[in-house]
């Protein structure tokens, strides 16, 4: 008689507890930066909204370079319903930053908010 919690034939058995043990998926350590903070088993809500929002751009326009005062953003292509899959963008030490969708050239200005552009509608507000 086969046991009451044995897999089938052929089936590999789940990994169990793998959200109460802190461990992502194939045993790595998940990133405390991102999904749900977590106390154990209990939920920390009082560090769940405390991720800064990244701010997006658009270049609906068609300008030759939008400048921005964020490093790490997200490229939307053109306005929305027109837009191309949003492009998670990092320059990291570089001060320039070309989109491998839509070729838009962003350029990094210290002296802009990170959720300003130059144009300043290329900034997409909610």
């Amino acid at each position: 008689m086969a046991r009451k919690n044995a897999p089938s034939p052929g089936r590999v058995p789940l990994a169990r507890n793998l959200r109460h043990s802190g461990d992502g998926p194939l045993g790595k350590a998940k990133s405390p930066r991102y999904g749900a903070a977590h106390a154990g088993s209990a939920f920390n809500l009082g560090s769940l909204m405390s991720e800064p929002i990244v701010p997006h751009f658009h270049n609906d326009r068609g300008v030759a370079v939008i400048e921005i005062g964020a490093r790490e953003f997200k490229c939307v292509g053109a306005l929305p319903p027109n837009d191309h899959p949003h492009v998670y963008c990092d320059m990291g030490d570089q001060n320039e930053f070309i989109c491998p969708y839509c070729s838009t050239l962003y350029r990094h200005d210290p002296t802009l908010d990170p959720h300003v552009a130059r144009p300043p509608d290329s900034a997409l507000r909610d």
